[in-house]
This record gives structure tokens, C-alpha cells and sequence, in this order.
């Protein structure tokens, strides 16, 4: 990203911020001080900025979606499956971390699907973090 479409974004996400903080029905979650860095141009607050934004690739997606596609076509592997540690492994083989697999698995029941298998991951067999995937305010 060049020099100016970087400062345009800070400039953007700083008015967006400031329209935020004068609706008292909206939350922002910024300071004021980050939101005039966004305004006047700091690079480091637009880079933490860019920081936050995360990426899937669509390549992860696919790969999560062909872990559990067989287990959702197959009735017998659906009821055998207990939870996330059963796919950890196939996950981490196809180059899908923990937290590329949450945002992943949030985005795929928020979209319903595969929705029986993120609902059995609710269970011991998976870590705390790895139980539900419900959307939050903050996320929509």
C-alpha cells in the first residue's frame, strides 16, 4: 500500500471514529488520541489499524470446509465426532491455525453451515476457546 491510499484509510477510519463518538446510540471503542493520529496522518496508528483487520484466505476456508465436509455427509462420522481436538490435527496439516480455525468455523455457523458439527464442539473434547462460536456485538 502506498503512502497516500495509507494516509486516505487513516483519514477515513478517523472520521468514522469521530462520527462514532458524537452518536450516543453507537459505542466506539477508540480514544480520542488514536482517533486524532487516524486524522492527522500517524502511521503507527494506521498501522495498528491494519494490524486488527486480520485475513482468511480463501485457500483456509476451502480447507476447513474439506475437513468437515466428510464428516457432515457421513451420518456414522457426525455422531462418532466429539469435538475439536478431533480435527485439530487435519487442520494443522493443512497449514490452519487455532485462531484462523475460530474466525473460520464463527463465520461458517454465523453463515449456517456445518452448523450440527460447530454445535458438537460445545463439549470436553475441544479447548475453551474452541466450545462456541457465537458472533459478539462488537463483530457485526
Amino acid at each position: 500500500m502506498d503512502k497516500e491510499q495509507k494516509l486516505f484509510l487513516g483519514k477515513m477510519l478517523g472520521e468514522i471514529y469521530r462520527m462514532e463518538r458524537a452518536n450516543d446510540n453507537v459505542a466506539c471503542h477508540v480514544r480520542s488520541a488514536h482517533i486524532y493520529a487516524l486524522l492527522n496522518g500517524f502511521e503507527h496508528a494506521i498501522d495498528r489499524e491494519l494490524e486488527m483487520i486480520g485475513y482468511v484466505s480463501k485457500e483456509k476456508l476451502k480447507a476447513v470446509m474439506d475437513v468437515l465436509d466428510p464428516i457432515w455427509a457421513d451420518r456414522e462420522r457426525l455422531e462418532k465426532f466429539k469435538g475439536f481436538y478431533d480435527i485439530e490435527r487435519k487442520l494443522s496439516a493443512k497449514g490452519v491455525d487455532r485462531g484462523d480455525a475460530i474466525a473460520i468455523l464463527t463465520y461458517l455457523k454465523a453463515n449456517g453451515q456445518f452448523t450440527e458439527i460447530i454445535d458438537k464442539m460445545d463439549s470436553s473434547h475441544s479447548p475453551t476457546e474452541c466450545r462456541t462460536f457465537e458472533l459478539s456485538d462488537w463483530d457485526v
